[in-house]
């Protein structure tokens, strides 16, 4: 809708006349930029907005990290036998990993017909995790925003 009245205006080329808008409305004007100049009757009120699109968004996050294992450890039940195919068992004790590796077994120049290693279980370890943490921001795209300067009203609505 056109609402200015051009041929009321002494110099049409430059300058606009607009028809009063009524009481509760504004007569603005409109420029592209967040800096952009008003004109000199135009500044009562300043408005500057942003399109929905108007987002630098450089938000992230740190990269994450797991540091070394700790506490982790194997176990098992050792067997030692005597006699043939496992049937009599001289001795039995546990094994801790990291902590077992060497084990003194029997008396010296004793036989040892067979071993078995049972009751193998893993106990897992856990880890300091590291990073993570937000960095960046989302801020407004400025050269996006469009300005809105308002003329003083002509009615005051109370």
């Amino acid at each position: 809708m056109n609402n200015t009245v051009d041929d009321a205006c002494a110099d049409a080329g430059t300058q606009y006349c607009v028809s009063d808008p009524g009481p509760g409305w504004l007569q603005c004007v409109v420029r592209e930029g967040a800096d952009a100049p008003c004109p000199d009757n135009y500044n009562w009120a300043r408005y500057e907005m942003f399109p929905e699109d108007a987002v630098i968004d450089e938000r992230d996050c740190e990269e994450c990290a797991c540091g070394p294992p700790e506490g982790s450890a194997c176990t098992a039940s050792i067997h030692l036998y005597e006699g043939p195919v496992c049937s009599s068992q001289s001795e039995q004790f546990g094994m801790l990993s990291p902590h077992d590796q060497c084990q003194n077994i029997g008396p010296p120049g004793h036989a040892l017909a067979g071993k078995a290693i049972t009751n193998l279980e893993y106990v897992p370890g856990t880890c300091a995790a590291t990073g993570g943490a937000p960095k960046g921001e989302a801020k407004r795209d400025m050269t996006k925003a469009v300005t809105f300067c308002c003329l003083y009203p002509f009615y005051l609505i109370n």
